[in-house]
């Protein structure tokens, strides 16, 4: 009697274990199921950011949305293909079941030349004014203002190279901070002239739309290409300069700045 005591009680551990290991699995698939099935919230002004590469399409509009060739009207557009297919939710135009992969984008005064600019790049956005498709001429499910645009870069590449410094200096120019900005240029250089703090924030803290920095390409060991864009009072800047650095003991600093595009 003892020993089959003994293997009913190895068979009711057993099937403890066996129940037990179907919870998990269940439990890990339904968290599985849970996360594939997270969508954003657009009527919380989600999605905030997205990533993917920009293109630009022109769509046959009216009347009969088939074919510009046969008479349809030409509807150009900036469609984000993301990395990563999401879906929507908080309003009646979307539905989570439904995931896609690619957003139609606008652009405001200070973007929408970076937008022309980074076309075919694998870029970030920032948007705004999200909201579902709903005619014809809508022409992904997701439409939204990109009121920022930028280059997808890994930074970390940057590490132990002056480029840390150029970056941070761009940084403080779009918080419009000649204070800090300053701190990233040679010493004789940050209290007078065009890389003075005054000077700065005179032009970058009054900005229309500010600075915003698109890349930072290097082009030597102390020389770099930033690329950037802004509105001012006199309109609106894709600029590109070149950036020097030296080095001053273990620190790398600008020594000087040149504009190739004006501004």
């Amino acid at each position: 009697m003892g020993w089959m005591a003994k293997g009913q009680g190895m068979k009711s551990i057993s099937k403890r274990i066996g129940s037990l290991i179907a919870t998990v699995l269940a439990l890990s698939i339904l968290s599985t199921r849970l996360e594939a099935s997270q969508c954003f919230d657009i009527s919380k002004g989600q999605p905030e950011h997205l990533f993917g590469q920009l293109t630009y399409r022109i769509f046959p509009g009216s009347p009969n949305f088939e074919d510009v060739t046969s008479g349809d009207e030409p509807e150009p557009a900036y469609i984000l293909r993301l990395d990563s297919p999401i879906c929507l939710t908080g309003d009646e135009f979307v539905s989570e079941e439904n995931q896609f992969s690619t957003v139609q984008i606008s652009g405001t005064p200070a973007t929408q030349a970076l937008l022309r600019s980074l076309v075919g790049k694998e870029v970030g956005v920032r948007l705004s004014d999200q909201a579902g498709a709903i005619t014809a001429h809508h022409h992904a499910p997701l439409l939204a203002t990109a009121v920022e645009v930028y280059l997808s870069q890994n930074t970390t590449e940057e590490y132990g190279t002056a480029a840390t410094t150029v970056r941070a200096f761009y940084y403080a120019l779009e918080q419009g901070d000649g204070v800090q900005a300053a701190k990233y240029v040679i010493p004789e250089k940050r209290s007078h002239g065009p890389l003075s703090a005054a000077a700065i924030t005179a032009f970058y803290g009054h900005l229309k739309q500010p600075l915003q920095l698109t890349s930072i390409e290097p082009q030597d060991a102390d020389k770099f290409l930033a690329r950037y864009g802004f509105a001012s009072k006199s309109g609106i800047c894709v600029g590109r300069s070149i950036v020097h650095t030296v080095r001053r003991g273990s620190k790398n600093l600008i020594s000087s700045i040149r504009a190739l595009d004006g501004c």
